[in-house]
């Protein structure tokens, strides 16, 4: 700018290229003649012959120069007359969508969990509003029913569903999940509501869904009878986690105290839909409360769901052993006095926790299986049996391992439950439990188990044997190792399958 406050030359240039830039300038036809013209006729006959064109008036040659942007001359004449680099746009060409994409859901099912879920719509839209999910251990039936929450919550405001489960580890296990499945299929802000344990709800809202323990809710209903029946007026759904429990009769009266409301449907979730393994009149019951309605995992194709599962890896394939003690630590007088119960009493289970023999003959199948699997579970008579083995394990030989019972303190049992789960860590780990493991516990790399508490219950057997089957295609392992304990004088059960269709007569 010159000493008047006028700009000169040299200023007007600097301008101009300030507000065109080098590019832009010698872009556009008009100003590059400009500036071409400009140049002196050495510098004129430079630049044709830079760019490879020739004529007696380098001027007119170059004014009549027709430079494709982006291509080879426009790069070459950026280069004469030094355009910097940082300067010249890249030209990124537009992605083109492709004209048939796949799109997966983010919390999607598979195929034969929408099945699932269709026939459970059904069911539920019909004038029966009731029905049994009958999915075996593994196959996914909470996050099955889940979509089918979700769904119903969102499709009308407000909306309540409650859900029941007999202990804090299922409501959780079941809450986590609704809380996945919410923030991928849900369409507004919805209470999530705990009612177990230390947990607790005074006023429910009508907006969302409710878990709560069948114990915690049986003290409330104790303490206020109207609690219960004010709630009902506000619930759509009623589902029931581990339902073949359902027709007990503190749990039915509950339940059926919300089905007061005609509007309401009742969802009930099990792999085993009957109560016992010989009383047909407990399992009529139960299936008479879903008004014998059964939605099964069914695969075209497969006699079994659980031949499709396995084959597909939804479900370990399981191999099941039996090992018998060599004493017979019972007598007449305990066999004859369990004979006729549904399950073998305590006093039973003590005899058997006393025969070092049969202990012996656990604790060595136990070293052998962890020179082949990483995670293993062995179920215990009851909780001094699951003490005793930990004990002598790990001072025999040393494995790591716990004792997991309802007397365990919880900070110790939810650190071994974290070892436990651990997929990063590989050193062996055993766990052994009575009473807390059979139910709400889900660890898929557990690829061994050993069963040493006797069971009449094909339900109790089924729930233990569950633990250790997730496939690899849900995160778990392509086989198991299954030991069953069979006593000389009990019987044992021998397969998942003998469960998954015990019941299937009086559906």
């Amino acid at each position: 700018m010159t000493s008047d406050g006028d700009y000169g030359a040299k200023d007007r240039i600097d301008l101009v290229i300030s507000l065109r830039g080098h590019v832009g300038l010698l872009r556009d036809r008009n100003s590059r003649a400009i500036i071409t013209d400009a140049l002196r006729r050495n510098q004129a006959e430079s630049l044709c012959k830079y760019l490879g064109v020739e004529g007696a008036d380098p001027w007119v040659r170059l004014r009549e120069l027709k430079v494709r942007k982006n291509s080879p001359m426009e790069k070459d004449l950026f280069d004469w007359f030094r355009v910097p680099d940082e300067e010249i746009p890249i030209e990124r060409k537009a992605e083109i969508s492709p004209t048939l994409e796949q799109v997966k859901g983010s919390h999607s099912l598979f195929e034969h969990q929408r099945t699932a879920v269709r026939r459970v719509r059904d069911y539920l839209n019909s004038e029966q509003p009731r029905v049994f999910l009958h999915m075996p251990t593994g196959s996914g039936k909470t996050r099955t029913a889940m979509n089918h929450i979700c769904s119903i919550i969102a499709e009308e405001e407000p909306r309540l569903v409650v859900w029941f489960a007999y202990n804090g580890e299922l409501c959780e296990q079941s809450a986590r999940e609704f809380q996945r499945a919410w923030a991928h299929h849900g369409n507004r802000e919805v209470e999530l509501q705990r009612m177990w344990g230390e947990h607790d709800v005074d006023e429910v809202t009508e907006d969302g869904i409710l878990f709560v323990g069948l114990d915690k809710l049986w003290a409330r209903v104790r303490r206020d009878n109207t609690w219960l029946a004010n709630l009902k007026h506000r619930v759509h759904l009623v589902v029931f986690d581990e339902a073949h429990q359902s027709t007990a009769d503190t749990y039915r009266l509950m339940v059926e105290t919300l089905l007061l409301n005609e509007d309401c449907n009742l969802l009930g979730l099990s792999a085993t839909p009957g109560r016992t393994y010989s009383d047909i009149e407990q399992d009529e019951e139960l299936s008479e409360m879903y008004f014998k309605q059964k939605v099964s995992l069914e695969v075209e194709g497969y006699d079994s769901p659980l031949e499709y599962l396995v084959n597909e890896g939804y479900l370990s394939d399981p191999v099941f052993h039996q090992m018998t003690p060599p004493d017979e630590p019972l007598s007449d007088t305990d066999l004859d006095r369990v004979y006729d119960k549904d399950d073998y009493d305590d006093k039973l289970l003590k005899r058997l926790t006393e025969s070092e023999e049969r202990n012996l003959l656990i604790l060595n199948k136990v070293q052998d299986l962890v020179q082949d699997h990483n995670r293993i579970l062995v179920f215990a008579t009851n909780v001094r049996h699951s003490d005793i083995l930990a004990t002598f394990l790990e001072m025999k030989w040393g494995i790591r391992c716990a004792s997991i019972t309802s007397k365990t303190p919880p900070d110790r049992r939810q650190i071994w439950i974290d070892t436990f789960l651990d997929e990063d860590d590989e050193e062996p780990c055993v766990l052994f439990n009575y009473g807390v493991l059979t139910t709400g516990f889900d660890a898929p790399k557990t690829s061994a188990a050993i069963i040493a508490r006797p069971t009449k219950s094909l339900v109790l057997y089924s729930q233990m044997v569950g633990r250790i089957i997730r496939g690899e295609r849900v995160g778990g392992t392509s086989g198991a190792e299954i030991w069953t304990v069979v006593d000389q004088q009990l019987p044992g059960f021998r397969s998942l399958s003998e469960a998954f269709w015990n019941w299937e007569d009086v559906w």
